[in-house]
């Protein structure tokens, strides 16, 4: 069994690198790396990785004949998720082409986690699929923010949200001079796939694949993909600035959330120092103590018990970079 992974990166170079060494320690053995109008120096911080190959962005022009990929290709200009999508479809064919037998698509945030206590194991995890299944969800658990500065936020983190709709945090808008409620949980919550190479199936968006005659694979959901989202101030500064010039709407034309675009101006329209934004990260999106003690009690107005806990322990990533950092 051979299994690929694909990310598409903007200014990913603090996380691009661990990313793909934590993925090749688990099993992948390709990984195709796409830069996306990237500034930083993350294709030189990969390029010794022998397991990985790196391209720009796949031009328009490339697939604009492909009827099944106007969504895409009419819009690629636009949103950045519609040229991953046509990135990861480049990456399927390319798997066709080297006879991998799974493709997971993620960003540079995000590791794929099967196992929270003992180190993942990519190749017994697809073992356990079932031959008839085309596509593997994978769930979200979102990282809880507790440092203004992580050197490897993968190998120093092991503290996970896992349910959205549990706390809500009351977060300044600058331009109102007010306060709003919104939910502690800041990056999406639709999971991540693996796509069975052999399905031919496309993408629907980034978190979503589908045939080409529109009908839906057939799919388990199993394992976690772990999203380090605005995980510390420098990269919450760095995402939304990444963000400065997404439309107010997803590529499926729905309103993007209210925080997302909050946070977009703040960072790009608010007038902030960057001393101001990493103030402005701590006093209002970084956990303190108390809260962190509080998730971790599982409670809600002290006598409602909440089921599942709202933190899970993620022993098994963090165990991963030590032996990683044992090899080197």
């Amino acid at each position: 069994m051979k299994i690929a992974l694909v990310i598409t990166v903007k200014n990913e170079v603090r996380l691009l690198r661990n990313n793909l060494l934590y993925h090749k320690t688990i099993g992948v053995d390709k990984a195709f790396v796409y830069f996306d109008n990237t500034s930083d120096n993350g294709k030189e911080s990969i390029a010794d990785l022998n397991f990985v190959q790196i391209s720009n962005s796949v031009a328009v022009d490339k697939y604009v004949s492909l009827s099944y990929l106007k969504k895409f290709t009419s819009q690629a200009v636009e949103h950045h998720t519609a040229r991953q999508c046509l990135n990861t479809y480049d990456a399927q064919l390319k798997c066709k082409e080297e006879g991998i037998d799974w493709l997971i698509s993620i960003d540079a945030d995000e590791l794929i986690c099967t196992d929270f206590q003992n180190q993942s194991d990519l190749k017994s995890f697809f073992n356990t699929i079932p031959n008839d299944t085309e596509l593997v969800d994978f769930r979200t658990l979102e990282v809880l923010q507790q440092k203004e500065r992580y050197n490897n936020v993968f190998a120093e983190e092991s503290n996970f949200k896992v349910n959205k709709q549990v706390f809500y945090l009351s977060i300044r808008n600058p331009f109102t001079k007010l306060n709003q409620k919104f939910p502690w949980w800041y990056g999406h919550t639709m999971g991540k796939s693996a796509i069975r190479v052999a399905a031919n199936l496309i993408p629907h968006n980034v978190h979503r694949y589908k045939h080409i005659d529109g009908t839906s694979p057939k799919r388990v959901v199993k394992g976690n993909v772990l999203h380090y989202h605005a995980y510390d101030a420098e990269d919450f500064i760095k995402k939304f600035t990444n963000f400065s010039d997404h439309p107010d709407v997803f590529l499926s034309g729905n309103k993007v959330e209210d925080l997302k675009l909050l946070l977009r101006d703040v960072v790009n329209n608010s007038g902030m120092s960057r001393k101001e934004l990493k103030h402005y990260f701590k006093e209002n999106l970084m956990f303190t103590e108390k809260q962190v003690r509080k998730f971790k009690k599982g409670r809600k107005y002290f006598f409602i018990k909440i089921n599942p806990k709202p933190i899970q322990l993620v022993e098994s990533v963090v165990s991963t970079f030590k032996q990683l950092n044992n090899s080197l």
